[in-house]
């Protein structure tokens, strides 16, 4: 999986361009292990709500569901361990008559906009990492230090104008203006 594209929409909303490489392989039930690790990790993910068609928990809904809806309750989640949030929500779309098969669009909400791009990253990292069974190459406690870092730093940081959005701004843009997570990738 792989995050293309972020876009700051309104005044705390982002949308991510999400890529699955191999579109067969996009729902949770080809990778089985990725939710179950995911919940070992971080267990309030249980606790989320989540609005699907079936009426099921996330916890039950993330058995069968598309590899980036993961993506959104995890970046949801990492938010909300490193800053007090009240309620933050996502969504995940596609639409393949328009888009490439295995294009996603991820939407989530924010507070702090420094903090949402480091949670991006992470949450990136980790479902990747599950999905190879090699979750044990990051670091989670040290990586959330850094995360509640970051949101002290982007408390500091004045929003910016709505008139200024949208923008699109690149991942690899955005991690080189954080300089974060960078020998992580070594």
């Amino acid at each position: 999986m792989r995050v293309v594209e972020i876009l700051f929409y309104d005044t705390n909303k982002v949308k991510l361009v999400v890529e699955m490489p191999d579109p067969e392989r996009c729902t949770t039930d080809c990778a089985p292990h990725v939710p179950r690790s995911l919940f070992r990790l971080f267990p309030h993910l249980s606790r989320h709500k989540c609005h699907n068609g079936h009426g099921f928990s996330f916890k039950r809904e993330a058995m069968a569901t598309e590899v980036p809806h993961l993506l959104e309750h995890l970046i949801i989640e990492l938010q909300s361990q490193a800053q007090h949030h009240e309620v933050l929500k996502g969504e995940t779309q596609w639409n393949w008559r328009v888009d490439p098969r295995g294009t996603f669009h991820v939407h989530v909400e924010y507070e702090n906009e420094l903090l949402v791009i480091a949670a991006v990253r992470l949450a990136e990292r980790i479902v990747n990492a599950l999905d190879r069974h090699d979750v044990e190459a990051i670091d989670i406690e040290r990586e959330m230090v850094r995360l509640r870092e970051i949101a002290e730093l982007g408390r500091s940081f004045p929003r910016e104008a709505p008139q200024f959005r949208p923008r699109p701004l690149s991942l690899d843009s955005a991690l080189a203006a954080l300089s974060w997570g960078v020998e992580a990738q070594a």
